[in-house]
C-alpha cells in the first residue's frame, strides 16, 4: 500500500538543502502512518536535496520515491541489506553515480525486536544489533570518503530515549546507546575532514514502530512528556533537516532529544504534572 499522507508544512518548501545529495536508510513506507525515514527523505527532497531512499524492501522504497515525486522532489530507490558491508558500499556508490556527490547520510533504519517472537534470544539480539548499530558504522564508513571529497558534510544518526532510560526492550536500548557512543567517536574521527556527526534521540512518537498497545497506551505515551502533546515522525524529521543543513555548521558530537521533555523529568514529576490544576504560567517568586 503506497503512502497516502500529506507533508505537514510548517513553512513553504525551500532550499535549505539545495544542491545537496543525501542518503536516508530505512526510508521506505507502506501505509498512511509515516515513519521517521520517509518523513526525513520527503523533507530533505522538498528542501532541495536529491535523496537516495535506502530500504531492504523495493516496494517500500518505491512508495517513498512516488510520494516525493508527487510533491515535486527528486529521489531514487536503493534496495540494500545494510547489515552487510558490501551492500552498504553498493548503496552509497549507486547514489554517488546517480547524483555525482554525497553530502548527507541519515542512519535511520532500525528494528525493535518485537517482531522476532519465537526467535532464540541470542539470535534476536544479534539481528537487532546488526541493523540498529553495526549498520550505522558500516554506512558511515562507506559514506565518509565521499562526504570528505565534497568538502565535508553531515551524518545524522537516529538513536532513541531507550538508549538512556531502561524500558525492557532487549537489545534495542543497548544498541541505540551504542549509536550515541558511535556518534561521539565518528564526530572525533571525521571532524577535521569537515564532517559533522550528530545524533537525534526520539521519544514516544506516533509512528509505525511506536504504534503499539492500542489507544490506551498511545494516550499514555502522549502524557509521558512535559508538553502533553503527541509527537510524530515529522518532529524527528525537522530536527534531522536542521542538523543536515548549513544552519548547523558549528554543531557536531551532539545528542538532541526530540521527546517533548520526557527525559527532562521523572515518572513522579509527570504524575505531579497530571495532578496540577491547569492555569496560566507564572514567574517564580523571589
Amino acid at each position: 500500500m503506497a503512502a497516502e499522507f500529506e507533508i505537514p508544512w510548517r513553512e513553504p518548501p525551500g532550499g535549505r538543502l539545495a544542491g545537496k545529495v543525501a542518503i536516508v536508510t530505512g526510508a521506505g513506507s507502506d501505509g498512511p502512518l509515516p515513519g521517521i525515514g520517509v518523513a526525513t527523505a520527503a523533507l530533505f527532497a522538498l528542501h532541495g536535496a536529491s535523496v537516495g531512499v535506502v530500504d531492504i524492501s523495493g516496494e517500500r522504497a518505491a512508495n517513498t520515491v512516488e510520494l516525493i515525486g508527487r510533491a515535486g522532489g527528486a529521489s531514487t530507490a536503493i534496495v540494500a541489506d545494510i547489515t552487510r558491508g558490501a551492500e552498504c558500499a553498493r548503496a552509497v556508490e549507486q547514489v554517488v553515480q546517480r547524483y555525482g556527490r554525497l553530502d548527507v547520510l541519515v542512519n535511520n533504519a532500525a528494528i525493535t525486536g518485537a517482531g522476532l517472537a519465537g526467535v532464540p534470544y541470542e539470535e534476536a539480539w544479534d539481528r537487532v544489533v546488526a541493523l540498529d548499530l553495526t549498520a550505522v558504522m558500516l554506512m558511515s564508513r562507506q559514506a565518509a570518503p565521499h562526504l570528505q571529497a565534497g568538502g565535508g558534510g553531515a551524518i545524522v544518526n537516529m538513536s532513541s530515549i531507550a538508549a538512556i532510560r531502561g524500558m525492557g526492550g532487549g537489545a534495542y536500548g543497548p544498541a541505540k546507546a551504542g549509536v550515541i557512543g558511535l556518534t561521539y567517536d565518528l564526530a572525533y574521527t571525521y571532524g577535521r575532514d569537515g564532517i559533522r556527526v550528530n545524533c537525534i534521540a526520539p521519544g514516544h512518537l506516533y509512528t509505525p514502530m511506536g504504534d503499539q498497545g492500542g489507544p490506551e497506551l498511545r494516550e499514555r505515551r502522549r502524557r509521558a512528556g512535559l508538553l502533553g502533546t503527541e509527537g510524530t515522525a515529522w518532529d524527528a524529521a525537522w530536527a534531522a533537516l536542521f542538523l543536515a543543513s548549513d544552519e548547523a555548521r558549528w554543531i557536531t558530537g551532539a545528542v538532541l532529544p526530540v521527546d517533548a521533555g520526557t527525559t527532562a523529568t521523572t515518572a513522579l514529576g509527570i504524575d505531579n504534572l497530571e495532578l496540577r490544576a491547569p492555569g496560566p504560567a507564572t514567574a517564580p517568586g523571589r
